[in-house]
């Protein structure tokens, strides 16, 4: 066979391999990232590819706030060590952190060991350079470990340690922390409003904040009236966000419960009016108001799931088209699953 006949069919067969590759798909698909492969041994490590699992981190944005981002770590056989050591400024996170916001642990700090034990109080041993930590930052810098801890259902509260010794206070200060830390010990403490302390409880209320764009579920400390139905105060403080705060509440302003709110089995029964309807002609709810209050009132002990009724109906339908007939979940409003 002549050279022109080979180099004709050598042609043809790339016209044919290239058409093919174009009816399956794969001509047309556009690769996110592109790895050269220099060797054999590099081809072998791309081939082993690095699992993520979503973790929530409790980062702190530009103003000051604590703020739950979603961000994919490494599978590791150590799952709350990792989280902690990423929450070290300058640490691990660093390369990952969103645009604004920043980790709060003091440069350098170390986790040395974490211990969950039977009753799930997770104790966490850091270095000394925790203590490095800054007046102004220090409750900042408990409440990202504790609420980044406590994602885990194996870990009910936190005791932290500094080189082996229970750190209760802070050293000089003798500012007070505590031991067996949980989140009724709050986050992002916002008591501007409060008139009467000691007819008031805090409760965590998760609203709406949005930064640079985009809107994030912020667990907000708020007090509440300690008399009467705490669940029916959470969702009233829900509704109406602190005035001249940079909150924003899910809820039309207009939304009431029409009934006493109960528990039954893990399961907080809500009934609302029509006002809770984002759209009254189609009856949707919002899914950010449905998510607040599922955020809200699933943080609290003893309730797993929420079940609202709006008018006669137990049946939802969100903006997002999605119809919920019973309770919903923790998991099934979170993109981590927490």
């Amino acid at each position: 066979m002549s050279h022109s006949k080979i180099n004709k069919l050598a042609v043809l067969l790339l016209i044919l391999f290239l058409t093919l590759l174009s009816a399956c798909g794969v001509a047309d698909r556009k690769p996110s990232s592109i790895d050269y492969v220099k060797n054999k041994a590099a081809l072998n490590k791309t081939a082993d590819r690095t699992k993520y699992v979503k973790r929530e981190l409790f980062l702190s944005d530009a103003r000051g706030l604590l703020v739950p981002q979603s961000i994919g770590l490494p599978e590791t056989k150590e799952p709350l060590k990792q989280v902690l050591n990423y929450l070290v400024d300058d640490g691990p996170v660093s390369n990952i952190l969103p645009n604004g916001f920043q980790a709060v642990l003091p440069p350098g700090t170390e986790v040395r060991s974490v211990h969950v034990d039977a009753s799930g109080n997770l104790t966490a041993d850091f270095s000394k350079e925790l203590l490095d930590a800054s007046s102004d930052s220090r409750d900042q810098i408990v409440q990202s470990i504790v609420w980044t801890a406590t994602q885990f259902e194996n870990v009910k509260s936190v005791t932290l340690r500094v080189a082996g010794e229970k750190l209760t206070q802070w050293p000089k200060t003798g500012e007070e922390i505590g031991t067996g830390l949980t989140r009724t010990s709050g986050i992002n403490q916002n008591f501007d409003q409060v008139t009467d302390v000691a007819g008031s409880q805090p409760v965590n209320v998760y609203y709406l904040y949005v930064e640079k764009g985009k809107s994030f579920n912020v667990p907000v400390t708020v007090r509440v009236s300690s008399q009467g139905n705490e669940w029916a105060a959470m969702v009233q403080a829900l509704i109406h966000e602190p005035e001249g705060s940079d909150f924003i509440s899910a809820l039309n302003p207009d939304t009431q419960l029409i009934s006493r709110p109960y528990i039954k089995n893990g399961i907080v029964y809500l009934h609302f009016n029509q006002a809770i309807y984002e759209d009254k002609a189609s009856k949707t709810i919002s899914d950010q108001a449905l998510r607040s209050l599922v955020l809200t009132l699933t943080g609290t002990n003893g309730i797993n799931k929420v079940s609202i009724k709006v008018g006669q109906s137990s049946k939802m339908t969100l903006e997002s088209g999605t119809t919920i007939s019973g309770p919903v979940s923790r998991t099934m409003v979170t993109a981590t699953g927490l």
